[in-house]
Parts: C-alpha cells; sequence; structure tokens
C-alpha cells in the first residue's frame, strides 16, 4: 500500500505484526474459558488504507461481540473494558428471556457436567443428580437474571500494549521517512 504516493513499508509491516500479536493474546485469552475454540479460530484482523492513514479491523465470529463485552441480567448489571482501558456497561441484556434451554442441554453434555440436588433440600437427602433439562433450566433463569460475564477478550490486549504501539510505529514512521528522504535526495 502507498499513501500520497510514498510507500511506507516499515509500518506496514509493523502493522501487521501488531495485527497477529493482538490475535494472539486474544486467543490466548479465551483459551481459559472457551468449549470448542470455534471463537478463537475466527478471529481475524484486516489492514485498510483510509483518509490517508491505516486502519486496523479486527473481527470474530457473531457471537464474539457477547462473550467480548458480555450481557448484562434483569437484576445484575454487567461491565467491559473498552480499548481505552475504561471499564463501562455492556451494551447488551437479557431483559424478558434467557438462553435457549435446548442450548444450554448440549452445552452441559459436552462439558459432561451432572447437576444434584443440595444438601437439606426439601423432600431430598441432597447429592441427588437431576436432569439435565432441569439444570438447563436452572442455569437458564440464572444467567437471565444476573448475566454473562464479559472477556475483554479484544480490549485487554489492544489497551495494555497501546503505549508501545503507538512507540513503536511512530518509530516505524521514521524509518519509512528516512528511506523516502536518503531516496529522494
Amino acid at each position: 500500500m502507498a499513501l500520497f504516493g510514498l510507500n511506507f513499508e516499515s509500518v506496514e509491516r509493523y502493522l501487521e505484526s501488531y495485527g497477529r500479536y493482538i490475535i494472539r493474546q486474544a486467543e490466548s485469552e479465551l483459551a481459559v474459558r472457551s468449549n470448542t475454540g470455534s471463537l478463537a479460530k475466527s478471529l481475524d484482523f484486516t489492514i485498510f488504507e483510509r483518509d490517508g492513514g491505516y486502519e486496523i479491523r479486527w473481527t470474530a465470529a457473531s457471537y464474539g461481540e457477547y462473550i467480548d463485552k458480555g450481557v448484562s441480567g434483569a437484576i445484575g448489571k454487567r461491565y467491559y473494558y473498552a480499548i481505552d482501558g475504561k471499564r463501562k456497561r455492556s451494551p447488551y441484556s437479557f431483559v424478558d428471556k434467557g438462553p435457549p434451554i435446548p442450548i444450554l442441554v448440549d452445552w452441559i453434555r459436552s462439558k459432561g457436567i451432572q447437576g444434584r440436588k443440595p444438601k437439606g433440600a426439601k423432600d431430598s437427602k441432597g447429592g441427588q443428580f437431576i436432569s439435565r433439562k432441569s439444570l438447563a433450566f436452572l442455569m437458564s433463569r440464572k444467567i437471565k437474571n444476573y448475566g454473562l460475564k464479559s472477556i475483554s477478550f479484544y480490549s485487554k490486549p489492544i489497551s495494555y500494549s497501546f503505549k508501545v504501539f503507538q512507540q513503536k510505529l511512530a518509530e516505524s514512521f521514521a524509518e519509512d521517512v528516512e528511506v523516502i528522504l536518503s531516496q529522494k535526495l
């Protein structure tokens, strides 16, 4: 890519390496909480020329934004960390419904979770198994009321590395200016 007819190879190389770095960091944030790894596999970035500069756009699977920013519940509010490092309220919320029970049943099965009645439960000795559907209903109700915690898998690595990014980008730009000036003279 060339801006203003000038070639900024060093800046472009640095932007590519920074994009790959953020993807690696986001994948490691997701590795702790991932079920299938499909969200981590969907992470990507694209560099665009725009208005005399460059723009990096990070993308993910369609549900990635809910995981990144969390979802508030009917009772509890959820927050996420924005790219500037500030804590903000999630723009998403469960109002009337929680997540669908059949999807939670599939998730419970894939994780191998088995629900039990608590000790001291009415008409029960406790510790007895409950059906997956009952467990999924309880989980759906809890998620509807209290929401889903955010992971901020893109925001955290970007905010942590932003000062270094600015410094190294300026160094790359200076290298390119030196090369351009040495070619002109």
